[in-house]
């Protein structure tokens, strides 16, 4: 069993190396390692070739022309990896030294799963604190997003089964994703740990309007009671959220 890292990345010069070198001291290595580009114009391309030189010839660089955002660049590197598990890694987040070979162990002990969960460490660049984010119940699916995407790491045989990210959503096609796999029956195994970084900041909380507008949408296709959904809504308009 193997696995392949995805990194969709756009001006990304300030973080990416970061990001890389979180994968490169993995005591398990990738068999693939994916990066779609958006069109940089600083020195992220520079940076991702410098770093992945000398390693082996897993590196591919994908150059989105279509400006389908990241979920567009999520499905084109999926459309074309061959690896057994996919992790999908933002190029300003980064992995403990030990999170591949936890998240393998993890799958090779739960065959049935095919999706493992992590904990994330939640950094603030401004105060410098760190604080950990645990995944929530699922029952919380019909108002929220209850995993971590960052702590996500999935089957390749569950996006062949189940479908890619609906390039509808610019800002919630992962909780699409999730729950709809979860309405389908996918089983999840949770490593009870913080094995991925996160910064806080990233597109989701600066376009907070757009996100609780297809967070509505989407649980209100999945879930029974649409009230549900609505409440939530109104809820987090309220406080901002």
């Amino acid at each position: 069993m193997n696995y392949a890292v995805i990194t969709a990345c756009l001006n990304s010069a300030r973080t990416i190396e970061r990001s890389i070198d979180s994968v490169l001291k993995q005591e398990i290595l990738p068999t693939e390692y994916i990066f779609v580009d958006g069109g940089s114009k600083d020195a992220t391309l520079h940076i991702i070739s410098d770093k992945t030189n000398n390693v082996n010839n897993c590196f591919k660089i994908i150059n989105q022309t279509e400006k389908t955002g990241i979920t567009g660049a999520w499905n084109m590197a999926l459309e074309k990896v061959t690896s057994d598990i996919i992790f999908i890694l933002n190029s300003d987040d980064w992995y403990e030294k030990d999170t591949a070979k936890q998240v393998m162990d993890c799958f090779d002990n739960n065959k049935n799963a095919g999706i493992v969960l992590t904990s994330v460490n939640f950094h603030n660049p401004e105060n410098k604190s760190i604080y950990v984010r645990r995944n929530r119940n699922f029952g919380y699916f019909p108002f929220l997003m209850p995993v971590l995407h960052p702590g996500c790491f999935v089957r390749r045989k569950v996006y062949e089964k189940h479908g890619l990210y609906n390039e509808k959503y610019k800002i919630s096609a992962d909780y699409d994703f999730f729950y709809r796999v979860y309405t389908s029956g996918v089983k999840f195994c949770e490593i009870r740990k913080a094995l991925v970084n996160m910064e806080l900041g990233g597109t989701a909380g600066r376009n907070r309007d757009i996100a609780r507008m297809e967070t509505r949408e989407i649980a209100r296709k999945y879930c029974s009671f649409t009230v549900l959904p609505e409440v939530a809504y109104y809820l987090r308009a309220l406080t901002g959220r």
